[in-house]
């Protein structure tokens, strides 16, 4: 009897745990699609997520979809689980080791490396959060004299190759390392154009970006 008793009970348990997780599994996936009533809920409930990083996400005119350059997700949960994902290989490779740089291509009309002013852009490997297929691309100042690289200043910046987002540069810096070594580092915004169940919704945050070592071929 007791045995029988201890059976049903286990019987109830096992019925009342499943029903508690269904409805807990069936609450979560409601527990944005119910709030999700127009765009500004979409923003709203982005900006609420703490992804980690600073990221803001804003709307955008209905227009922008004609263009059809919006990453397109039938959910906001979708467009979460993209954000994170993108922003945690952004982490990865700001600690990945980049390929050799890309020389300096001159633009200045000095000969045979003549002691003056240097003006041209330096590129190397690995765009921040986009991908380790794209170029970060520098344009620089720098005075040269005696074999020396020295007063550099950084102008513009802009990735080129694979990317998955658009770029804007805010500022850059340059350090002489002595020679014709140097290290560049530029910080910028992205923005990603989002379209979350027919919402277009735009999202940007800032990255700085360091190169490696270079060597600048001086001409």
């Amino acid at each position: 009897m007791i045995k029988k008793i201890r059976s049903i009970f286990l019987l109830i348990l096992s019925m009342v745990l499943v029903m508690i997780f269904s409805m807990t599994s069936y609450a979560q996936e409601l527990s944005t699609e119910g709030i999700v009533e127009s765009k500004s809920d979409v923003v709203d409930y982005l900006n609420s997520v703490d992804f980690g990083t600073a990221i803001t996400f804003n709307e955008l005119p209905n227009d922008v979809k004609e263009n059809n350059t919006l990453l397109q997700f039938d959910s906001i949960e979708e467009a979460e689980v993209y954000i994170q994902k993108l922003l945690d290989e952004r982490k990865e490779i700001m600690y990945t080791s980049y390929s050799a740089p890309k020389m300096l291509k001159l633009a200045s009309n000095t000969v045979s490396a003549a002691d003056g002013w240097k003006e041209g852009t330096v590129s190397w490997w690995g765009g921040g959060n986009t991908s380790l297929l794209s170029l970060t691309n520098a344009m620089i100042r720098h005075y040269y004299s005696n074999g020396n690289i020295s007063k550099i200043t950084v102008q513009d910046s802009y990735m080129t190759g694979i990317v998955g987002a658009t770029w804007t540069h805010r500022r850059g810096t340059g350090t002489a390392i002595g020679g014709t070594k140097v290290k560049i580092s530029v910080t910028g915004t992205w923005f990603i154009g989002l379209d979350i169940k027919g919402f277009p919704i735009g999202a940007s945050f800032d990255e700085t970006i360091n190169s490696p070592e270079m060597n600048i071929t001086v001409r």
